[in-house]
Formats: C-alpha cells, structure tokens, sequence
C-alpha cells in the first residue's frame, strides 16, 4: 500500500506566498493539489494548498522526505522572506520540519498547526 505524504499550506499573510520545490532536491516532483509543478506556484492570502511527493510507502518514512521553498510576500526580489525546508517525520514518526534555512530579514512566521504520520498543517502569518 503507497501513501503520500500531505504539507497543507495555509497561506494566512498579508499577500501571496510561493511554493516550489527546493532546487536542492532537483530528483522530486512536486505536486500542489494534485498536479506537478514545473514552476513556482502562487498561494493568495487565505488559500490553503496540499503539496506533496510521491513514492513513499506505508512504513517507508523518514526526515528527509521532500524539500520546499516558500517565499513571502515583500520579496522584491531578493533573498528576503524564504523558508527552505526540509520535511520528514521526526523521531516520533510524525510529519514535521525537520530543518529549515530562513533567509532574512523575516516579515512572515510559520507554525505547525498540526501533524500526523502522513499530514503537516503548516500556517504562514506576518511576522
């Protein structure tokens, strides 16, 4: 049996917030709702969006699952407001961030909201 680990996006910031794959894991297909993305997706303030991987099994879960970059609103174009984030599940088995490189200065925060073995709830506000 094959699940898909979900990270359910709530993008609750004052603007939009971009999702993409992080070109570090150039070998990952992600997908945003279902259907791969070959270019940065656009989540407008108060969208929710699932992204996730393919071809994790049922027990087959670790820390380093999928990587995601997400940008905040105010980027200008500048490494301003990123989080590359690596998710997995954590020593408990559960979906989580298990490393995050923020490029600052900061405008926007995220909180895990919840998680299960297969699901993260991530939320973006302003900071």
């Amino acid at each position: 049996m094959s699940n898909a680990s979900i990270v359910v996006s709530i993008n609750a910031t004052s603007g939009d917030l971009i999702i993409d794959g992080d070109p570090n894991w150039d070998d990952q297909q992600l997908r945003i709702d279902g259907v791969i993305i070959n270019s940065p997706y656009t989540s407008p303030s108060g969208q929710s969006v699932g992204a996730r991987v393919d071809g994790w099994g049922e027990n087959d879960g670790n820390e380093n699952m999928m990587g995601i970059w997400y940008v905040g609103p105010n980027n200008n174009n500048e490494n301003q407001n990123n989080f590359m984030m690596t998710i997995g599940q954590n020593s408990d088995g559960l979906m989580d961030v298990t490393e995050v490189d923020p490029l600052d200065p900061m405008t926007i925060k995220y909180s895990v909201v919840t998680r299960t073995k297969w699901i993260l709830v991530l939320k973006f506000e302003d900071a």
